[in-house]
């Protein structure tokens, strides 16, 4: 590899500004993600004890299904592979992807006992990484989230 293929400052900069795919728009992924997390909540209300582990799994392979999870079904999105050109996403890359959202709910099973803090340490940690994705899918110019740049995915319109 000769200099000129190298990124220029740190480790895969500007790697996602050549993306040839338009990004959905962020009102439709929010929504996406809300009924997803709809789905999460009520599993968890549903099965009392085996309903966590069920969201976990449902948030870590959602995207897995053809590159769609229900909620980016019903929105008209899809999660797309920039690793494969544009093919859809595979379970690993919606594990990586949605990795940090599962690991919410193992929070949440560790320190959710805790009375009082435990709950509340959670949904503010968990109502931060939620609020901070939300805003970098709005800013980023291609919407690509943290877990998009880990997994090398994108959302685009089915």
């Amino acid at each position: 590899m000769d200099d000129t293929e190298k990124p220029e400052e740190g480790e895969g900069a500007g790697e996602f500004d050549t993306i040839p795919w338009a990004k959905a728009e962020p009102i439709e992924r929010y929504a996406a993600k809300a009924i997803d997390f709809l789905i999460v909540g009520a599993l968890m209300e549903t099965f009392r004890y085996v309903g966590p582990f069920a969201g976990i799994i449902y948030l870590l392979a959602a995207d897995g299904m053809k590159g769609q999870s229900p909620g980016k079904r019903i929105m008209g999105l899809k999660t797309i592979s920039l690793l494969r050109e544009g093919g859809e996403c595979d379970f690993r890359e919606s594990a990586l992807r949605n990795g940090i959202f599962s690991l919410l709910i193992v929070a949440y099973l560790i320190l959710g006992w805790i009375p009082y803090v435990g709950k509340f340490l959670v949904a503010v940690v968990g109502a931060a990484v939620v609020l901070i994705e939300a805003l970098v899918v709005y800013n980023d110019e291609k919407g690509i989230r943290a877990g998009d740049r880990l997994a090398r995915t994108m959302v685009v319109k089915a």
